[in-house]
């Protein structure tokens, strides 16, 4: 394949943007470029822009063995130093490690350095690939004997971009309140991630911290939600607030102490989720999981809580529960072929990692249930609420919204004492 070369113009673009109680105000720098639009590959000498923005690095992917990219917009490929070259839709970038630097392999031309980035030479700014779509730029690196992809990308950008992924937008404009005050509680959760000032990158994004889809996890009515609260982020006492949030809460919020062990904090408390509970409406309010003693006794057992399945269960019983109603201990009586009794008790929220849902795709909804033991030792659990129950609840801020009661009015509800501010100021 034949490669043509041309100059490469420059131009600037600003993108980008924690988890800890801190104080100060945050810049970051933030490099993005783009330009032109041609089909071929160019080779130029000069670098990208680099500007200050407030910018989040985000982890899209961590490997140890080769990392092929398929192209699928324009897009320049620069070093530290310079821009290297301008590569169309179609092609594969072919990234390998070499020592401590990578070495990229695009058709019969290769680039060798220790850092890489991809910023958009299309007019809409967006990065296409594998099927993907991102804002912001893509790093490439090698760090231990691996190589890293960041999506260094503006915080704005980056709160649209989990908006859809965490929230359901709704019909019309009947969550639009609820979706304001959920893009407060993720702009503050990521500006926390980024103090905790990690070596090479700030958040993941996934459920480890928050689920982000690019481009891909935007809608018309999030961004607006995004553009009208841009900047403000939920404060207590001066500091940042620490936020969590889950999608039901089954009538009521949890203490954060009990589910984090971390210090009381008076504004994560639990709170009742109104009289007939807002998130009512969540189709997770109610649910009901049946287990044979096969299955239950199964996942002790992957648990590392026995060594084996040998074992038939004699009771369970829910010794202690919080004041949410949520299960503080639960005790698992259990028999061996002997005829021998083994105890085994499980607390908070890590019962739902240990009892999953009866499919076993996911952990346990919550921890906000009754459960019964019949004569043939099956189990049923019965349940309300989805998530850890800490902080904002998700369906029951859409029940409010629904109610026309304003993003204020709702973060106030579960976040007790706390206030806006932007965190530019």
């Amino acid at each position: 394949m034949n490669f043509s070369f041309s100059p490469i113009l420059k131009q600037k673009n600003i993108s980008q943007t924690s988890f800890l109680l801190l104080q100060s105000i945050f810049i970051l720098i933030l490099f993005i470029a783009g330009c032109s639009s041609t089909k071929r590959f160019a080779v130029g000498n000069k670098s990208d822009t680099i500007l200050e923005a407030n910018i989040i690095r985000v982890l899209i992917a961590d490997r140890q063995d080769d990392l092929v990219i398929n192209v699928e917009s324009q897009i320049y490929i620069s070093n530290t130093d310079k821009r290297l070259a301008k590569i169309n839709s179609g092609y594969k970038i072919t990234a390998k490690q070499d020592g401590n630097i990578i070495k990229l392999l695009i058709d019969d031309k290769d680039f060798v350095s220790d850092t890489f980035f991809i910023s958009s030479a299309d007019e809409d700014k967006i990065i296409k690939i594998d099927g993907k779509k991102f804002r912001g730029r893509i790093k490439i690196f090698n760090y231990n004997s691996q190589i890293k992809v960041i999506n260094q990308i503006g915080l704005e950008d980056y709160v649209k971009g989990v908006m859809t992924k965490e929230m359901p937008i709704g019909k019309g404009d009947e969550n639009y309140q609820a979706l304001k005050a959920f893009s407060i509680c993720v702009r503050t959760y990521a500006l926390l991630r980024i103090y905790e000032n990690k070596n090479f990158y700030d958040i993941y994004p996934d459920t480890r911290d928050q689920v982000y889809g690019g481009v891909d996890g935007e809608h018309l009515l999030s961004n607006k939600a995004v553009d009208e609260t841009n900047g403000q982020i939920l404060f207590y006492d001066g500091k940042p607030a620490i936020v969590y949030y889950h999608s039901t809460c089954g009538g009521h919020t949890e203490n954060s102490k009990n589910v984090f062990t971390n210090d009381e904090l008076s504004y994560l408390l639990g709170v009742k989720d109104g009289d007939a509970p807002f998130c009512k409406i969540s189709p997770r309010f109610n649910w009901e999981e049946k287990y044979s003693q096969e299955i239950f006794v199964g996942y002790l057992v992957k648990a590392g809580l026995l060594k084996n399945s040998n074992y038939s269960i004699d009771d369970i019983i829910v010794k202690s529960r919080f004041e949410s109603g949520r299960v503080n201990e639960l005790n698992i009586t259990l028999l061996d072929q002997n005829g021998n009794k083994k105890e085994i008790n499980l607390f908070g929220n890590s019962i739902r990692s240990v009892i999953k849902i009866s499919d076993g795709k996911s952990i346990l909804r919550s921890t906000l249930f009754d459960v019964r033991l019949d004569k043939g030792k099956n189990v049923t659990i019965i349940g309300k609420g989805s998530g850890h129950g800490v902080g904002m609840c998700q369906w029951g801020a859409i029940g409010q919204s629904k109610e026309g009661i304003d993003y204020l009015t709702i973060l106030s509800h579960y976040f007790p004492g706390t206030n806006i501010k932007e965190y530019n100021d």
